[in-house]
C-alpha cells in the first residue's frame, strides 16, 4: 500500500492482536471443563474440541502465510479476525443446540477460530518484525508479553462470567472484541512488504531442506505441548486431584499467575538473551520447566504448586519468541512464509499434545497427573533441539 503509514501505531495494533488472540486462545481451556460437564463430554472428546481449533490454525498458518506474500500483511490479517470474530459467535450459539447437534456443530465452529488464529499467530509475527527490523527480537518478546496480557486477565474474566451464568458468555464477550481490531486495523493504511522478497518455489524448497528451519519449526511444536498441554487441563487437574479440589475460581486465579509469571519473564527476556546468548537462555529456560513441571505434578503442597506453576511460567515465558527472533535472522526472506510455517508448528502442537493430555486422562492407572508430566518430555526436545543448533553454529564457525 503506498502513502504514508503510522509505524507506532501499527505496531501499537499488532500488540493488542497478541491481546485479543490470548482471548481466543485462553477460553476454550477456561470452559472445557464446564462444557464437559453441560454436554456430558468424555476426555477424549473434550480433546477432539481442542484439536479442531488445532487442525483449523495449521491450515490457515500455512496458507495465511503465503498469501500474506501475495496480497500483502493487512488484508490477511483482516481475514483472520473476521474468521475469529464470526467462530467466536457462532460457537457460543451452541450452548443451545440439542445434544445431537452440539459436538459436529461446536467442532466446525471452533475449527473457524483456530483458522482465524493461526493467520494471527503467523501474520502478525512476520508483521512486527517488519515494523521494526532493527529490534526485532525486543519487540517480538515485548509484543509476546501483551499476549501474557490478555493470557492473565483471561482466565480472571472467564471465571467471573462462569460465575454469572453460561459457558457461552466469554465467547459472546470474545467475538465483538476481535470485530473491534478488525475495524482498527481495516482503517489503517499498511505497507504489504511484498518488495522485500520475490516468492518462489525454489526458495521454497530450499527453505524446506535447511536444518536449521526444520529444527526451529520442531522447537516451536515441543514448545506448544509444554505450555498449551500444561494450560489447558491446568485448572481441571487443581479441581479434580484430590490434594486440591479448588473452586472454578480458584484455578483460574492460578492461570493467571502462570500469566503473570509469563508476562514478567518476558518483558525481562529479551535483555537476558543479549547478556548471555540465545542458546543459553533457551537451555536455562527449558531445565527450569522441567524441574517446575515434575514438582508440580509430585507435591501435595498448595503452595509449593502454586510456586512451582509461577516458576513453569517464568521458565517457558522468552521461548517462543526467542525462536521466533531466531528465524528471523536466519531467514530475512520471506518472512510470511517462515512465521506462517512456524505458526503451523504453533497449530501441530495445540492439536497433538493436549489432545493426547485429554486421551491419557482417561486411563485409570495414569491419569491427568501422567498427562501433564509428559510436558517434561516435550521441553527435554527442546533442550536437545537448542544444544544441537548450537553444535551446529559452532562447527559452521569453525
Amino acid at each position: 500500500m503506498k502513502g504514508q503509514f503510522n509505524r507506532k501505531f501499527l505496531t501499537i495494533l499488532t500488540f493488542l492482536i497478541f491481546v485479543v488472540l490470548a482471548f481466543n486462545f485462553m477460553a476454550l481451556p477456561k470452559t472445557l471443563y464446564d462444557i464437559g460437564l453441560t454436554h456430558h463430554l468424555s476426555g477424549t472428546q473434550k480433546g477432539n474440541l481442542i484439536s479442531a481449533g488445532g487442525l483449523g490454525f495449521i491450515l490457515a498458518a500455512l496458507v495465511g502465510g503465503y498469501l500474506s506474500e501475495i496480497f500483502g500483511k493487512k488484508k490477511v490479517l483482516l481475514v483472520g479476525l473476521g474468521l475469529t470474530t464470526l467462530g467466536n459467535f457462532l460457537f457460543a450459539l451452541t450452548s443451545f443446540f440439542p445434544p445431537a447437534y452440539f459436538f459436529v456443530s461446536a467442532f466446525t465452529f471452533l475449527l473457524l477460530v483456530g483458522s482465524g488464529n493461526g493467520i494471527l499467530e503467523g501474520v502478525t509475527n512476520a508483521l512486527v518484525i517488519h515494523l521494526q527490523p532493527g529490534k526485532k527480537a525486543f519487540f517480538l518478546n515485548v509484543a509476546h508479553a501483551f499476549y501474557a496480557v490478555g493470557a492473565l486477565t483471561a482466565p480472571v474474566i472467564g471465571g467471573y462470567l462462569l460465575k454469572m451464568g453460561n459457558w457461552s458468555l466469554l465467547y459472546y464477550l470474545n467475538a465483538p472484541i476481535n470485530a473491534l481490531l478488525f475495524t482498527l486495523l481495516a482503517t489503517q493504511k499498511c505497507p504489504s512488504f511484498r518488495e522485500q522478497s520475490k516468492l518462489s518455489w525454489r526458495a521454497i524448497k530450499t527453505l524446506a531442506r535447511s536444518q536449521a528451519f526444520i529444527f526451529l519449526n520442531l522447537a516451536i511444536i515441543f514448545y506448544i505441548g509444554a505450555e498449551l498441554g500444561v494450560i489447558t487441563w491446568l485448572a481441571e487437574y487443581f479441581r479434580t486431584n484430590e490434594n486440591f479440589l479448588l473452586s472454578q475460581m480458584q484455578s483460574g486465579f492460578l492461570l493467571s499467575y502462570f500469566w503473570m509469571a509469563m508476562l514478567i519473564g518476558r518483558l525481562l527476556y529479551g535483555p537476558l538473551v543479549e547478556k548471555i546468548g540465545a542458546s543459553t537462555s533457551l537451555s536455562i529456560s527449558c531445565l527450569g520447566g522441567i524441574i517446575s513441571i515434575l514438582i508440580l505434578i509430585f507435591t501435595a503442597s498448595l503452595g509449593l504448586a502454586t510456586v512451582m506453576v509461577i516458576l513453569f511460567g517464568l521458565s517457558l515465558s522468552g521461548i517462543m519468541g526467542t525462536i521466533y527472533a531466531l528465524a528471523g535472522e536466519k531467514f530475512p526472506s520471506f518472512l510470511g512464509i517462515v512465521t506462517g510455517t512456524m505458526a503451523a508448528g504453533v497449530g501441530i502442537g495445540s492439536a497433538v499434545f493436549p489432545n493426547i493430555i485429554g486421551r491419557i486422562s482417561d486411563i485409570p492407572s495414569l491419569g491427568l497427573k501422567t498427562g501433564l508430566g509428559t510436558s517434561a518430555l516435550y521441553l527435554t526436545g527442546i533442550l536437545i533441539i537448542v544444544l544441537g543448533l548450537s553444535h551446529m553454529g559452532r562447527k559452521a564457525g569453525s
